[in-house]
């Protein structure tokens, strides 16, 4: 299987607080980049969301894993999946699941 790390998701209380503190901190770049603000820096990507006031401590919606991988790996992604008992969903084109513990596992496909 061919795969990376996309980036890594960031819940935040105050985005634009937690946006000036990783641009400052990685000497990165923020950009936006479907409905996230992503601030680059070398091969790391956090994508920083807000907080929702219902998400739990420790498990906040914006916590979580995005790996790509081609769109042809996808079919043996959702098998796998299934096998596992793992439901999952289809949100514009990506997959997204929790581990074990409850964190999101987000899949986008090249």
């Amino acid at each position: 299987m061919s795969l990376r790390v996309d980036h890594v998701g960031v819940a935040a209380a105050d985005v634009a607080a937690s946006r000036a503190f990783y641009t400052a901190l990685l000497a990165g770049e923020a950009t936006t980049r479907a409905g996230h603000t992503l601030v680059s820096a070398g091969g790391v990507h956090l994508a920083i969301v807000p907080r929702g006031p219902a998400d739990p401590v420790g498990v906040a919606h914006g916590h979580h894993l995005a790996l790509a991988l081609p769109a042809s790996e996808r079919p043996a992604l959702e098998a796998r999946l299934a096998a596992l008992g793992a439901p999952w969903e289809d949100v514009r084109g990506r997959l997204y699941t929790r581990d074990p513990d409850g964190m999101a596992v987000e899949f986008l496909f090249d």
